[in-house]
């Protein structure tokens, strides 16, 4: 095991993908979330270095090989040189991206010396090509993907080749938009910070230094790949590391001098986690200290600020400190786990745990806090802070829709913190919500993003129908709202053996096929919502039967039929009689979407 800066990385060694591994998954979000941590590096002069993680690698094995996108026979490669990434695939794809995107900015810029853009462009170079060369005399890329992912990254983003590739593919596709992300926001940077520099010369020379100095990766080479396997999972397993909340418990059972400590810990425990068995105590001291200091405190420095803010008044009386804290603890876990005292403010609550966007509690804890809202009565006036929640609820479905980096939210949640200890309303801080929303994400950015969007998560899935279901039995004056907990029909099925087999004389296109499950299947166009035993009978059987259940329910049904039990049931077998093929999904994603609209 070894620790690594970038340019040791692709000092000497080849990196292959073998054929097991997935292609390249990261979106514009994750991206930018990378490109975000370096850019605080850069702007901090407090951060040394920063570890990015680890690289599990093996040796290289032709058998695992056989769909790499260059022949290293060609270049004259020892296969000895070249590693098999069993995990790191992801990070480091998205460093070569970012790497040739800064590459291209410095080469095409007319502003910066002839001379020091060699030095630095050279210096690239040596990272994304190797020494090696072929009979056209292409450089040998030091990472090598797989398939057409790999023949598009060559040949459209390296320009070391000049393979046949799809450039509609879900891979080349994402590293086309992690390509133009980085060209598109690195300038970008550059203009809202140039203050700091004498010049793009300087700006990009920082830059640099910071990708090739200041980021550490450690490489875990295994002989075998049953090793690495086990190191992967090591890796992304819970270990036995302290976390910030097993810290803190050590500090604060130290403050207690009657021997209580542990008891008032666990009596603390028991009020933010409520017996859901959920780990709850870190994400409970990251949003007090953000309440605190209107800014996130990284979890390893949590314990010091823990440390920092009450070793004085725990020292002095440690039962008023707790009880402060209690109540704190008590209020954050009626948030976090929907145990208020009014039924629509956790059924909202219940709405955001099923989109899994932690960061909402952050600023719901905040405003509960600040304006002392009596979460616990059931005769206390909530209606702003459900009009608040609500709100708040449109910025992160928009956001999600939008694939907008959550990142944005620490932001934007301590402008309004700031706001609220400078004596703003709820409604005000309501308004604030509704300006970031039409800038951040405005309707026809929303209603376009909503048509591609495909949630594969079943809990996510059904909370988009289950608003949609109801916003149309709203159109018809049906005031019966579904509630949760239904099934979500995927009308053309998620596991289909052989696309024929739905198709069946109709011809499928060949640019859909690789991607027909991500695109497709889990599109929002193709999906509804079902009880648990019509959706068992509907199955994955091929349309026609699936009209019979949709219209008459499962076989022997004598209650309601789904036809006359969900609007959205009857609007595929009204607009969709005889077919449902892709360009139904993508017309029927049309029409969601308007309604997607008009609920957020």
């Amino acid at each position: 095991m070894e620790f690594l800066n970038i340019n040791k990385v692709f000092a000497n060694t080849y990196y292959a993908v073998p054929d097991y591994q997935r292609d390249y998954e990261w979106t514009n979000a994750q991206n930018s979330t990378l490109l975000d941590d370096i850019f605080n590096i850069m702007f901090n002069d407090n951060v040394t270095n920063h570890f990015f993680g680890a690289i599990v690698t093996i040796p290289f094995d032709k058998d695992n090989a056989t769909n790499i996108s260059i022949d290293y026979n060609e270049f004259g490669i020892d296969q000895k040189s070249v590693k098999h990434i069993v995990d790191g695939q992801q990070r480091l794809t998205s460093f070569s991206i970012l790497l040739k995107s800064i590459l291209d900015l410095i080469e095409n810029d007319s502003d910066i010396n002839e001379d020091h853009k060699s030095r630095m462009t050279d210096a690239i170079k040596r990272m994304i090509f190797g020494t090696a060369y072929n009979y056209k005399f292409n450089p040998a890329p030091m990472l090598a993907l797989n398939g057409n992912t790999g023949r598009f990254y060559n040949s459209e983003i390296l320009k070391v080749s000049d393979n046949s590739n799809d450039t509609r593919l879900k891979g080349a596709r994402r590293i086309n938009s992690a390509y133009k992300m980085f060209k598109a926001e690195i300038p970008k940077q550059y203009e809202e910070y140039k203050t700091k520099f004498s010049g793009k010369q300087e700006y990009y020379a920082k830059l640099i230094n910071v990708i090739t100095q200041k980021i550490d990766f450690v490489e875990i080479a295994c002989d075998e790949s049953s090793d690495a396997f086990q190191v992967f999972d090591s890796l992304n397993g819970k270990g036995l590391d302290l976390t910030a909340a097993d810290r803190i418990k050590n500090i604060f059972i130290s403050w207690s001098k009657n021997g209580s400590g542990v008891q008032k810990w666990d009596a603390l425990v028991a009020e933010v986690e409520k017996d859901t068995g959920k780990e709850l105590m870190t994400s409970f001291f990251t949003s007090l200290f953000f309440y605190n200091k209107k800014k996130r405190i990284s979890k390893n420095k949590l314990p010091d600020e823990f440390k920092k803010a009450y070793k004085e008044a725990a020292c002095s009386d440690f039962d008023y400190f707790y009880k402060d804290l209690e109540k704190s603890g008590k209020l954050y876990g009626m948030i976090r786990n929907a145990k208020t005292a009014d039924d629509s403010l956790n059924n909202i609550i219940l709405d955001y745990q099923a989109l899994g966007i932690d960061q909402v509690y952050v600023l719901l804890f905040a405003v509960a806090k600040h304006y002392e809202i009596k979460l616990e009565d059931k005769e206390s006036d909530k209606k702003d802070y459900t009009s608040l929640a609500m709100t708040l609820q449109k910025l992160i479905v928009r956001m999600q829709v939008c694939d907008k980096n959550y990142n944005r939210l620490d932001a934007i949640f301590s402008e309004y913190i700031e706001l609220m200890k400078n004596s703003s309303s709820i409604a005000g801080i309501i308004n604030k919500i509704e300006t970031e929303i039409s800038i951040l994400t405005p309707d026809d950015m929303f209603k376009e993003s909503f048509e591609q969007f495909c949630p594969n998560e079943n809990r996510v899935s059904e909370f988009y129908c289950r608003y949609i279901e109801n916003e149309m039995r709203r159109e018809t004056g049906n005031r019966n709202k579904v509630d949760r907990g239904l099934t979500v029909e995927h009308i053309i099925p998620q596991t289909l053996g052989d696309l024929k087999d739905w198709y069946e004389s109709f011809d499928i296109p060949d640019e859909i096929k690789e991607d027909f499950n991500s695109a497709i299947v889990q599109n929002i166009g193709n999906k509804a919502l079902l009880f648990g035993d019509d959706n068992s009978s509907a199955n994955n059987n091929n349309y026609k039967y699936k009209l019979n259940v949709y219209e008459n329910g499962k076989r022997g049904q004598n209650e309601g039929t789904p036809i006359s039990t969900f609007k959205m049931v009857e609007d595929v077998v009204k607009n969709y009689p005889t077919q449902f093929l892709h360009t139904e999904v993508q017309k029927r994603a049309k029409r969601l979407a308007e309604y997607a609209v008009k609920i957020w």
